[in-house]
Parts: structure tokens; C-alpha cells; sequence
């Protein structure tokens, strides 16, 4: 599950050189049984915010699990979020999976404990996120700023079992 919250947030930023990109809020809705998160949004240093916690994954997944998301976007930053017509396609788990190394393995190298590239069923294990601020260059140019929300939704026979919400602020640095 952390895997799809920090895909969420590689895809609702912006890379463009002028851009700040910060997680402000990582929110565990639903799903206790199936995750235990203690990841927090966190200040590193006088200007960088980053991602900090574990993240426990307490059953196994398999192929019948489907990860499904929605991002949302507030221009002005005012919490007033309007459905954005972008999103990852509907995958079970592990295609997700093997689809986000596929393309941000870069990104997450230093995680401990994220299960092996090709593993499914994934196994319960205890992922530690340590110090990660927001990695804005895997994110494409086109988003705009202001703040980004995403819902990662874990499903079951079209049953939701799980749900993350992530938010980011993406701003411009040079006050334009």
C-alpha cells in the first residue's frame, strides 16, 4: 500500500525546476486490518518536509486484490478539491507492483523492506520510510500548482478493504 500512496504522490506533482513540491497530509482512512501505518508528514529541516514511519502490512495480497485511485486538485489551495480526469489504471496488486518499478524504482531505492520486484503474492511485511522528502522530477510537467489529494483505494471482489488519502502542495518557488 505504500508503494501506491508514494506512486500517487509521483504523479501529482510537478518537475519543473521553479516548482516546490511538499506532502502536507498522509492519512490511513480505512483498512486496519490489512495495513498499520505510522507514516507522518513531518518538517526534516527549516525548508524541506519529508515522509517518515512504517508501514505494516499484515496479510498477504494476491492477484484478486485491485488497487484503483482519483486525484483531485485545488487551484487555489483552499481545501475546495475538484476531481482531476487523471489517474493510474485500475490493476490488480501485483501488476501495480511490478508496473511501479518498473517506473519509479529510482524513487524508492532506500526504503527497507519493500518486497522483491516480481513477488506475489506480497508477503506481510514491515516497511520503513525514513526522512523521504517528495521526489518532484518523476512527476510530469503538465500538473499544475496548488494542492493535489488522492485516494488509493485497495478493493476485494469490488468491495473497497483499504483506502489512503495522500496530500501534496505544489507551489512555485521563485513567488510568481
Amino acid at each position: 500500500m505504500l508503494i501506491v500512496l508514494f506512486s500517487f504522490l509521483l504523479s501529482v506533482s510537478i518537475t519543473l525546476q521553479v516548482m516546490q513540491i511538499d506532502f502536507e497530509r498522509l492519512e490511513q482512512l480505512a483498512g486496519f486490518d490489512i495495513y498499520n501505518s505510522s507514516l507522518r508528514v513531518r518538517k526534516y529541516n527549516r525548508t524541506a518536509v519529508a515522509l517518515n514511519g512504517t508501514i505494516h502490512l499484515m496479510v498477504p495480497l494476491n492477484e484478486s486484490i485491485m488497487v484503483t485511485s482519483d486525484f483531485f486538485h485545488s487551484r487555489l489551495g483552499n481545501q475546495q478539491f475538484n476531481h482531476y480526469p487523471v489517474k493510474f489504471p485500475t490493476q490488480q496488486v501485483c501488476k501495480f507492483l511490478e508496473n511501479f518499478y518498473t517506473d519509479y524504482s529510482e524513487y524508492v531505492d532506500d526504503f527497507e523492506n519493500l518486497p522483491a520486484k516480481g513477488e506475489c503474492p506480497i508477503k506481510p511485511c514491515k516497511i520503513d520510510i525514513l526522512n523521504k522528502p517528495f521526489p518532484a522530477k518523476a512527476v510530469p510537467p503538465f500538473f499544475p500548482s496548488g494542492l493535489w489529494k488522492a485516494h488509493i483505494k485497495l478493493t476485494l471482489n469490488d468491495v473497497e478493504i483499504s483506502r489512503f488519502e495522500l496530500i501534496t502542495k505544489a507551489r512555485n518557488d521563485l513567488g510568481i
